[in-house]
């Protein structure tokens, strides 16, 4: 059993996409045994996002309490702590023995990036995982502590090899998936203790996008977008399928919804989905599987990206089709996630889920178990993290 440390994004932005993002860290290392501590800090003024009253502050309590309901839906006990860098002001634990937990820790496991404080060098094996390859390779994320970390991970599964353009700046960037907990998603009713994948004969294929996320940018002459810009190649797509296609979008104008709801795609609000944890599983589960694009910078660098998204839909034994990022290269398509470069690969892929749905269903599951269950992703991840040799160097006072 390892004492695990791990940094995130939950406490300042706590709707239930981002929430999944790090939830099944903390899920997974729990129930496998380890001892774990969630700790975030503030990074900038007014940082913390009230999802029901949808305005900043410096206050992390609703982020608290949206938390604390979910632990205990999932029976999850671990310590939650906070620090406002600004003020030094702590919540969840003072801050002396915030430092005494960071010495005593095996490992501080920094998922995303977007927390960093001086006091992380009190535990002397740290490690980086980075969810948006390319975007934290170029210094979206991580700008302040790139260079504090033993070892690195990434969801850009091809980084390093000869066809991706993701620059790795030096660092040996270890492939990771995003981890599930597939019972979580799962409907309760079974035949022969075997769950009942049920065909949802008018749900639409569905997906949960912000529009233009944090934005494009231009690097080494070129220009790196996010899904906006997939999605428009896609416009058309309801006119070559008689498949319904749905969007939760946010961040996306009345323009562009009109526009996409002009060529026959349906459209719901993002946010209203993702409100909190149990209608997002609901509208991933009762959907007849995902249809998605991915940010144009993880296609473009063919990067391997796999969505942590995704993974649910697939737990949930709702099949995937997806825009290749490069992930086809690591994992198999053509059961369960079906891969596409363009639109007329797209319709082929919708048709072949749906002449074969409950097969598609079945392997979506399986995928799920095999490539994406915490009991292999975080296993691996922890071996290769703990038991490398890191030299020791004490850098805090």
């Amino acid at each position: 059993m390892a004492r695990i440390v791990v940094c995130g994004y939950m406490i300042r932005y706590p709707v239930a996409g981002m929430l999944f993002v790090f939830f099944h860290y903390l899920l997974g290392l729990a129930r496998l045994g380890h001892d774990v501590l969630y700790l975030e800090e503030s990074g900038w003024s007014q940082s913390c996002y009230n999802p029901v009253r949808q305005e900043y502050s410096d206050d992390p309590l609703p982020g608290f309490e949206i938390i604390h309901a979910v632990m205990a839906k999932f029976d999850l006990q671990i310590p939650i702590c906070y620090v406002n860098r600004e003020s030094g002001q702590s919540w969840g634990a003072t801050w002396d023995d915030l430092k005494e937990m960071l010495k005593g820790a095996d490992l501080l496991l920094n998922i995303g990036g977007v927390c960093w404080l001086p006091e992380f060098r009190l535990c002397h094996r740290r490690t980086l995982i980075d969810l948006d390859p390319f975007f934290t390779q170029i210094g979206r994320f991580a700008v302040e502590d790139l260079d504090e970390y033993q070892m690195y991970f990434s969801y850009g599964g091809n980084i390093g090899k000869s066809d991706c353009t993701v620059p790795t700046r030096g660092i040996d960037w270890h492939p990771t998936v995003p981890p599930v907990v597939p019972e979580i998603w799962q409907k309760r009713a079974t035949v022969n203790e075997q769950p009942i994948v049920e065909s949802i004969t008018d749900a639409p294929f569905t997906t949960i996008a912000n529009w233009n996320a944090y934005g494009g940018i231009a690097y080494a002459g070129e220009y790196y977008g996010q899904k906006s810009e997939e999605f428009l190649r896609l416009l058309n797509l309801p006119n070559h399928t008689a498949q319904r296609l749905e969007l939760a979008l946010s961040g996306a104008s009345s323009e562009i919804q009109t526009q996409f709801l002009t060529e026959g795609w349906l459209i719901r609000d993002g946010g209203a989905v993702s409100v909190d944890l149990s209608t997002y599983q609901t509208y991933l589960i009762n959907s007849r599987g995902e249809f998605s694009v991915a940010k144009q910078a993880y296609v473009k660098t063919r990067s391997g990206w796999f969505s942590d998204r995704s993974v649910c839909y697939l737990a949930a034994g709702r099949p995937a089709i997806l825009q290749d990022t490069g992930f086809s290269d690591w994992l198999p398509t053509g059961q369960g996630v079906l891969a596409f470069s363009s639109l007329e690969e797209a319709v082929d892929c919708i048709d072949r889920v749906n002449r074969n749905y409950q097969a598609h269903c079945q392997a979506a599951r399986e995928l799920a178990e095999q490539f994406f269950s915490y009991k292999v992703v975080l296993p691996r991840l922890l071996e290769t993290a703990l038991t490398t040799n890191i030299p020791y160097i004490s850098s805090f006072p």
